[in-house]
């Protein structure tokens, strides 16, 4: 997966976030409101995109060795960045400018950390977050609809990135 199609995820993470900017008019009313209300609309899009290109992809299978569950990552990540943007009102041009900065700041670790797959959105449509142990020992993040794993399980997944792996289920 490319670094486009992780920083489409991360917009696709922050797509709440724009919603709450929009509503509160945290970058002032007009153009930039509408700007936010734009982000968090194709924010909503953008993880069918990403999915529908990693169909493309052909799967590989992943032997399960261990599994444990990290849906509480999603819930770490809106309380460290989504809360604290909700309560901030930017005012001035100056302000509008530091949470433009730090909003920029937190893309670009989140992306280069390669935390895309830590989401809101996916949690909303039925993803959880795995980190799968392999035979090898290899620890691997899988993104699937399962409501668990068990020990020995092999399945299907595509490679989103050089650890991350995404389970498509019909």
């Amino acid at each position: 997966m490319t670094v486009v199609a992780q920083f489409a995820l991360f917009v696709s993470s922050y797509s709440p976030l724009f919603a709450v900017f929009a509503l509160l008019d945290s970058f002032g009313s007009g153009w930039p409101t509408r700007v936010c209300i734009g982000l968090a609309m194709v924010g909503l899009l953008l993880p069918m995109v990403v999915f529908l290109a990693a169909r493309r992809l052909a799967p590989q299978s992943l032997q399960v060795e261990a599994a444990l569950v990290r849906d509480g990552d999603a819930l770490a990540y809106i309380a460290t960045y989504l809360v604290p943007f909700a309560a901030i009102m930017a005012t001035t041009a100056r302000e509008r400018g530091a949470l433009g900065l730090f909003v920029f700041l937190i893309a670009v670790l989140y992306v280069r950390s390669e935390l895309f797959y830590i989401n809101p959105l996916l949690a909303l449509v039925g993803y959880r977050l795995f980190q799968v142990t392999t035979p090898s020992g290899v620890s691997v993040v899988l993104l699937s609809r399962r409501r668990f794993l068990r020990s020995g399980i092999n399945l299907k997944a595509r490679r989103l990135s050089n650890y991350v792996y995404w389970e498509e289920r019909q």
